[in-house]
């Protein structure tokens, strides 16, 4: 390990009458090993009740997590087990926040635009005159191929919701938007709204669109999209 590393302790092993014991990542001076050694114990297999029970490695010296905090004290270690704890909560807390977030930015832009007029287009032609398009989680790049995938595409004065429906179980009558050798999207057409766009943003996590398509190596045959 890099000397660098803030020394802190660390989960070592888990055992059903201790809970999780935790051990140093890395060396210290013997020194320093004497003001940790009365809250730590130097583990072995044997010392545990039934060791097919024992999950992680149980050798070596470890402590509880009682008294974990008597060892980061001796030590000096401000990155504690505590505030590990709390920094992944807040983390939690966070994820969950932008997930409910980002939720009901879907939900709304699902109002605005499946109620939206169906004009016919060229794909092509849209992504040429846009100033940006937004492809979801990479939906578009990895999924146009085989038919599926979506996009969002911000234009001067009007917002695309581009659902690629060129799958071969798809109803391709229901497509307003050519795309090139493919069945075919669907394609949602608003004026453009500053709201809207930030929704957009929400959902996407502004990730834009490559312009790339994903296409799995062939074996034998002649291979082929879902979608021609």
């Amino acid at each position: 390990m890099a000397e660098d590393t803030p020394l802190k302790l660390i989960e070592k092993c888990h055992a059903p009458e201790c809970g999780m014991l935790y051990a140093l990542n890395k060396e210290i001076s013997e020194e320093d090993f004497e003001k940790v050694k009365p809250f730590m114990q130097k583990f072995t297999p044997a010392t545990f009740e039934d060791v097919m029970k024992i999950s992680g490695d149980p050798h070596g010296w470890m402590c509880t997590r009682e008294n974990a905090p008597k060892v980061e004290e001796a030590l000096g270690i401000t990155e504690t087990l505590d505030k590990i704890d709390e920094d992944r909560q807040r983390q939690r807390e966070e994820f969950d926040k932008n997930r409910g977030k980002k939720e009901q930015a879907q939900l709304d832009l699902e109002d605005v635009f499946f109620s939206a007029a169906r004009p016919k287009q060229k794909l092509s032609n849209l992504i040429k005159a846009a100033q940006i398009v937004y492809d979801p989680t990479n939906s578009f790049r990895d999924n146009s191929y085989y038919g599926g995938g979506h996009l969002f595409i911000i234009m001067k004065n009007s917002i695309w919701y581009i659902m690629n429906n060129g799958r071969e179980e798809n109803n391709w009558n229901m497509n307003n938007i050519e795309i090139e050798e493919a069945g075919g999207a669907i394609g949602f057409k608003v004026p453009y709204d500053e709201h809207i766009h930030d929704l957009i943003k929400i959902v996407s996590e502004e990730n834009e669109y490559s312009g790339d398509t994903y296409k799995e190596p062939e074996i034998g045959g002649n291979g082929g999209s879902c979608g021609i």
